[in-house]
């Protein structure tokens, strides 16, 4: 870990020069029973239970949308350009509150919380697909950014574009002065993520977008950077700071420097300069991208860091290739037989046997500490199919050399392997992924949303040792089949980590009739520690017990906007007492605190 002596400042718990510091009282917690994983199965589902039986939807946002403490959840239908109707509820605002018996339960206040308020005065709906959370003007509450993914070949009848909606501080919300976020023509937003990239003390915003115009051509659109002004509008700053791309049509697709379509935003520091970096994850077997943020412009180091794509450029297993080869003279041998999958024009020589063209479909980005050495690590969940063969990239786990570089870890040697789907025809589908210590000991496991296919369900892996993990989808109860969508939050506020997924209807063969909602409650327990009111792009590193571990708070990540609450909440083993917390904020001041008592909620004061 990259623990590096920080100098005292002027806390709570350090006396000033100069004045007089009355004695503190000493800290102290009882320990609760061991939080460590029985093998007895960990979640159940308590949807009903928590009021969200009728609730529909495929993309969520967990957050203290009203300052009470406890995490509520936006609900967004997400598929259609639509405004919702009293017959198709496409938004639920659900606030967490008593249930009058000593349990919490959600409540719909959909209505009331002004979500439903477009831009022309209709009251009823918007089309926003998606939102992420983070306090924009710097008032102490949750703001939030709704995303609006818009087609050039579709037709739009309702004129809505991206917005940012202010929250009062209670969780009702109304439209910011419309800015430059709220592109005309519209922008097939596909993620974002708050972050502050200049460090001036408000919130910015990175954007990613999908193909212009599916199916028409591989124009793809430019990812937009958004610099706040701190009062809910923003100016868009992505060639000021060196983020604009080559156009696809008119310069070589292949070109490293050239713009592919996105999946996916995440925003966080990944070589501990305390400067924000950012991440878009590349659709179509495309080479992502990594921003490195050098202060006042940003340096794409996707190759040099390892994380555009794997090193496996093999396409003798394509099954377009090895069609394209029964009617052509090929250099390089198939290594399979094509089956008449493919027409032998699928294949296209000089472009799709090139590197750029052999990496993976990239929806969502991970960036946290999973190794406990105080650095971020990635975990790309990656679509793939059996007839792309090897070279498309899998879904994997890179970790940090503390530095930026990261080392592309096979899923053969830790653990994370698994078989692929037993059909013919195989394809995995993970689409949404997040970083949890569902058991409180101390080590980040592996949730995967895996999506919209046959065989497909959710996955979760517990990391046993540093870098080694265990399979216990079945074990855990994780591992609903056909899932779609994620956030991760202790709603109850017990000290354990509880998950929120839907159900995926996108193709044949799903068990689900509609998107319902699935809340799964966590039933392990154990020592804990949550840091609130942290900003976003703030780095938390503890020592408890002889063991280090480190989170960044995210502004949301991943594809369409995933959001977990905005704390720093750590497992802490058998363990109560945290003995030292450091923390980092974006620019690099550091603040240091000693003796904390756990099994609680931590709000830290500078």
């Amino acid at each position: 870990m990259n623990r590096t002596a920080l100098l005292p400042l002027c806390l709570l718990l350090t006396a000033c020069p100069g004045k007089h510091t009355p004695p503190q009282k000493p800290e102290t917690c009882t320990p609760v029973a061991s939080g460590a994983w029985s093998g007895a199965t960990a979640y159940t589902e308590a949807t009903d239970d928590w009021g969200l039986g009728d609730v529909t939807g495929v993309h969520y946002a967990a957050g203290d949308l009203d300052g009470d403490g406890y995490p509520d959840l936006i609900v967004t239908e997400g598929t259609t350009n639509a405004r919702d109707t009293a017959e198709a509820r496409l938004h639920f605002v659900m606030m967490n509150r008593d249930d009058g018996a000593g349990g919490r339960t959600f409540v719909d206040e959909t209505e009331a919380s002004g979500l439903l308020v477009a831009r022309d005065g209709n009251t009823t709906g918007t089309s926003h697909n998606f939102y992420v959370e983070g306090d924009v003007d710097n008032d102490g509450d949750m703001d939030l950014y709704a995303g609006r993914y818009y087609d050039a070949g579709t037709t739009d009848a309702t004129g809505d574009c991206s917005e940012i909606y202010l929250n009062d501080g209670a969780g009702h919300f109304t439209l910011a002065v419309s800015s430059d976020i709220c592109i005309a023509g519209g922008y097939p937003t596909s993620a974002a993520a708050f972050t502050d990239y200049d460090l001036d003390g408000t919130l910015d915003l990175w954007v990613t977008g999908w193909y212009l115009e599916y199916g028409v051509s591989n124009e793809a659109a430019q990812a937009q950077l958004y610099h706040g002004n701190g009062d809910g509008t923003f100016n868009e700053v992505t060639e000021a700071v060196g983020l604009k791309l080559k156009s696809g049509r008119s310069s070589n697709y292949l070109d490293h420097d050239t713009r592919r379509p996105s999946y996916g935003a995440t925003a966080c520091d990944v070589n501990n300069d305390a400067r924000p970096d950012l991440i878009a994850s590349s659709y179509g077997r495309a080479w992502n991208q990594l921003w490195r943020n050098d202060g006042q412009v940003f340096t794409e180091t996707g190759a040099e860091s390892h994380f555009d794509a794997d090193t496996d450029f093999d396409y003798s297993d394509n099954l377009m290739y090895a069609c394209y080869c029964t009617t052509h003279s090929c250099d390089v041998e198939p290594t399979v037989d094509c089956g008449g999958a493919f027409p032998d024009n699928y294949w296209n020589p000089g472009y799709d046997d090139q590197p750029a063209r052999l990496g993976g479909n990239s929806f969502t980005t991970v960036c946290s500490d999973i190794d406990n050495d105080g650095d971020v690590d990635l975990y790309t969940a990656e679509i793939a199919h059996k007839w792309a063969g090897n070279s498309a990239d899998r879904t994997q786990l890179l970790l940090n050399d503390g530095t930026g570089i990261f080392d592309r870890i096979d899923n053969d040697t830790n653990g994370l392997k698994r078989p692929r789907p037993p059909a013919q025809d195989w394809n995995e589908g993970d689409l949404f992924a997040g970083f949890l210590d569902f058991d409180n000991d101390g080590w980040k496991d592996i949730l995967l949303v895996q999506s919209d296919y046959e065989d497909t369900h959710m996955w979760m892996w517990r990391q046993t040792s540093p870098d080694q993990f265990e399979e216990v989808s079945d074990a855990t109860g994780m591992n609903q089949p056909w899932p779609s969508g994620l956030a991760i939050a202790d709603f109850d506020l017990d000290g354990d980590l509880d998950v929120v997924t839907g159900s995926s209807t996108a193709r044949s063969g799903t068990p689900w009739t509609t998107h319902e909602t699935h809340l799964y409650e966590n039933q392990q327990s154990g020592n804990y520690v949550r840091f609130v009111g942290l900003p976003i792009g703030a780095k938390v590193e503890i020592e408890a017990g002889g063991q280090y571990q480190m989170a960044e708070v995210n502004g949301g990540y991943g594809t369409f906007g995933i959001v977990n609450d905005t704390v720093a909440q750590f497992g802490l083993g058998d363990v109560c007492m945290v003995d030292s917390v450091d923390v980092t904020l974006p620019g690099g001041a550091t603040h240091h605190f000693e003796g904390k008592a756990g099994n609680k909620a931590v709000k830290l004061e500078w």
